[in-house]
């Protein structure tokens, strides 16, 4: 995949959409435990609306809904909004194709971009989004992002992630899921190539190949680009609220203010 000038390279959401919850939510169709993390926060907050951009296949819209929040969800891909529409079948969630850097979707009690979503933009349109963010909300409305930790990705954190091979039964496919990660510390970056590959024992096997970057920060840049971006209170955790180390977390998970 082509590097496009001033922007990353992209992963193939269309053709991995169908494989997605599998190898990335350990084949569950909601983040369950972000999810009750996000219920708590939200209830003490008086949080009733919410805007989720970069909803993917809906693992936190269609938790949150179910929870009883107005959930107006977001994504720039079509196959993933479909694999979410399917999972929110009989909740009331709102479902949007849009580009989360230049969205119109109204004010909101709350609005969250998860999942590492906000590292698929470069620092510059990160900043704009973060902008953007904080116009969908309504007064002292609250906003949740997390994005993989820079300074934990240089040690420990990394190992984790250089090498990974997964294999699953999906929809009577025999699917196969590799991936080597490179971190590029001038850049900032994680460096991503991946092989999926499936087979019905009848066809020849079918592949997608990728190779995509992912923008990291560290919780400085974070406080520095949402402090810029108008807003305050701004407190980080770990994963699904966990206590937050700057140098041993692998997530750094964003929760601030208008």
């Amino acid at each position: 995949m082509s590097k496009i000038s001033g922007r990353l390279r992209q992963p193939d959401y269309a053709s991995y959409a169908r494989f997605y919850d599998y190898f990335e939510l350990a084949g569950q169709d909601e983040s369950e435990e972000l999810n009750l993390f996000l219920d708590e926060l939200f209830d003490i907050n008086g949080i009733e609306s919410i805007v989720d951009f970069a909803c993917g296949t809906g693992a936190q819209a269609t938790g949150l809904a179910r929870l009883g929040y107005q959930v107006t969800a977001a994504d720039l891909n079509a196959e993933m909004l479909k694999i979410a529409k399917k999972k929110a079948k009989g909740l009331k969630v709102r479902f949007v194709k849009t580009d989360m850097r230049n969205a119109r979707l109204g004010e909101h009690d709350a609005a969250i971009c998860i999942f590492n979503a906000i590292g698929h933009l470069t620092r510059h349109e990160c900043c704009a989004f973060f902008e953007n963010a904080r116009k969908h909300l309504n007064p002292n409305g609250i906003f949740v992002t997390d994005i993989l930790n820079f300074r934990a990705m240089q040690g420990k954190a990394m190992a984790q992630y250089r090498r990974m091979r997964r294999e699953a039964v999906i929809d009577d496919l025999l699917v196969q899921h590799s991936r080597t990660c490179s971190l590029l510390k001038e850049d900032r970056q994680l460096c991503i190539e991946s092989i999926t590959r499936w087979q019905d024992g009848i066809h020849a096997p079918q592949e997608i190949i990728d190779d995509w970057q992912m923008q990291l920060y560290d919780s400085d840049e974070l406080q520095d680009m949402l402090t810029t971006a108008g807003f305050s209170e701004i407190s980080f955790f770990a994963a699904a609220g966990c206590e937050f180390d700057d140098e041993t977390s692998e997530n750094i998970m964003a929760i601030c203010q208008k």
